[in-house]
């Protein structure tokens, strides 16, 4: 250190410059001044910017690939599986792959819960529904001659009809339960996609489970009887109170 030091005192004597070494490196970086020197900054060069945009672009594709690989691979397997719970998982699949979105019933929940009308969904369009159509969406379930009209000490109204007589959903819903329910006998009620639910009464004989999804005309399972009469009850349910069928189904 002390040779260096008077070689610099020597030189500064002798009037010599003193060696830049910044000069061997070049200028740094980041204090590139001039137009030319920026553009020689990899992240200015558009090929630089094309480069990394392709890098993106077959990243997120390769991405998408093997997550639909990954689900097409499971659902295959899922369907060449025989063990019981894979049929359930089958059938489950198949149900929500053919249903249609129940969007009144998001609509309701939002309502409730968040107190608005979202314009995103068909329920809030301001498309108005004629009447006929309304009316062509629900069946009667079952062929028969009303016996007893619609009262809220009754619930429902009372049908007089054959003894096994074919019993359908009138509508398109959730099936919330299947078995026996008190004063009615074997009992199926289904939830619809407008809130409301039908109930189906002095069955004889169910052909449905719970939390299956059911289409308009679908067996349900036969009519039974009521002390040897071959009566049936149908009602139909709207914000936790029975209203009478005949405003909604059609009956002959």
């Amino acid at each position: 250190m002390q040779k260096r030091r008077v070689e610099r005192m020597r030189k500064i004597r002798e009037g010599k410059p003193f060696p830049d070494y910044r000069q061997q490196w070049g200028t740094p970086v980041w204090k590139k001044e001039t137009l030319e020197d920026r553009d020689e900054l990899p992240w200015n060069r558009p090929q630089w910017m094309e480069r990394e945009r392709k890098k993106k672009r077959e990243g997120r594709f390769l991405l998408q690939t093997f997550a639909a690989f990954l689900l097409l691979t499971g659902t295959y397997l899922v369907f060449q599986s025989q063990v019981p719970a894979g049929r359930e998982v089958q059938t489950f699949i198949s149900q929500v792959m053919e249903r249609d979105y129940n969007f009144a019933g998001v609509a309701k929940w939002y309502k409730q819960n968040i107190d608005g009308s979202p314009t995103i969904l068909p329920a809030f369009q301001g498309n108005k529904i004629k009447e006929e159509e309304k009316q062509a969406t629900w069946v009667a379930p079952v062929k028969g001659k009303v016996m007893a009209g619609f009262s809220k000490e009754g619930r429902g109204i009372v049908l007089r009809t054959a003894k096994g007589a074919p019993v359908v959903a009138s509508s398109e819903g959730w099936v919330v339960k299947a078995g026996t329910e008190e004063g009615l006998g074997q009992t199926v009620v289904i939830r619809h996609a407008n809130g409301l639910e039908t109930w189906y009464g002095w069955m004889g004989k169910v052909q449905i489970k719970e939390k299956e999804w059911v289409k308009p005309r679908q067996l349900l399972g036969e009519a039974g009887d009521r002390e040897g009469d071959p009566l049936f009850f149908f009602a139909v349910k709207q914000k936790g109170a029975f209203v009478d069928p005949a405003g909604v189904v059609p009956f002959d």
